[in-house]
């Protein structure tokens, strides 16, 4: 039997069609850098919003599924260690583990459209590039490649690079019928639940700088949501992995049940949070030292 794509087709064709279309509309065929900017963050903050309603309405629908389930295999830490000494793998089996089997439509629609989203983004980041080049006049100067590389951000260019890329190669396995760990990948889409924040922290800071108690009410807003949806989020997917092999531990589950590729994606998406986290805290503390001391 055929895999059934046309909804995720329709979603990924929604979302490389709709968002460009608002956005001209929004900004006319010469916007102001300012007004391409403003309009970019308003647009994250609807697509951000509706991602995570959507994940967190899947994922209530997942628990109440498979609640109360029994683990996939609940001696797995001693088939584990009896398999590695019988020179058999001694990663646990997956073939009845509802987090990596469980294929769902509304999952596949999640997907796709996160993915639409994150292509098209990059050529708003392009345009934002292209406008702050001329802006330095140094647009027709630069190769298109060194143009992108100084006048975006960095970061956020390289998430949605690989991210995209990763969703784009889902997408391929999804039409194959061949996907695999949808309801991991839609767990870790509630890390779009931070981005209102950050937006919101960047309007403040940019239209309204002297409201300080109100910037520096969302920085800590912002600082305790990226804290919960970016780090606290990733221990939280692998707890719940390793609960349907009867483990209760994020770390021993990271340790001892997580394949080496998993091992160095998980661990770098958490060092790489965790890193980021730490300079937006140390930047908070900081501008509200400056503050202080001004006042």
């Amino acid at each position: 039997m055929a895999p059934v794509t046309l909804p995720s087709d329709l979603a990924f064709a929604l979302a490389v069609t709709v968002y460009p279309l608002l956005r001209r509309i929004l900004t006319g065929s010469k916007p102001s850098l300012g007004r391409l900017i403003a309009v970019n963050k308003a647009t994250s903050t609807v697509h951000s919003s509706l991602t995570t309603i959507l994940a967190a309405y899947f994922l209530y629908g997942y628990k109440i599924r498979h609640q109360g389930a029994p683990p996939a295999s609940p001696k797995e830490g001693l088939i584990a260690s009896q398999g590695a000494a019988a020179g058999v793998s001694r990663y646990p089996d997956d073939s009845h583990n509802p987090a990596i089997q469980t294929r769902s439509t509304l999952g596949n629609v999640i997907t796709a459209f996160e993915c639409g989203y994150l292509l098209q983004d990059i050529f708003a980041l392009v345009w934002e590039a292209r406008l702050r080049s001329r802006l330095a006049g140094s647009l027709k100067d630069q190769p298109l490649l060194r143009m992108i590389l100084t006048h975006t951000d960095q970061t956020l260019l390289t998430h949605h690079v690989g991210i995209g890329i990763a969703l784009l190669i889902l997408q391929h396995y999804i039409h194959g019928g061949r996907e695999r760990g949808v309801h991991i990948i839609v767990q870790l889409v509630l890390m779009n639940s931070s981005t209102p924040l950050l937006n919101l922290r960047w309007w403040l800071r940019t239209y309204h700088p002297s409201l300080k108690l109100l910037c520096l009410a969302s920085d800590l807003a912002f600082a305790t949501a990226f804290h919960l949806a970016r780090i606290r989020l990733v221990e939280w997917v692998v707890r719940d992995y390793g609960m349907a092999h009867g483990r209760n531990s994020a770390w021993k589950t990271y340790w001892e049940d997580l394949r080496l590729p998993c091992q160095l994606g998980t661990g770098a998406l958490y060092v790489a949070n965790a890193g980021w986290w730490t300079i937006l805290v140390s930047s908070i503390m900081q501008r509200l030292i400056c503050d202080l001391r001004w006042s």
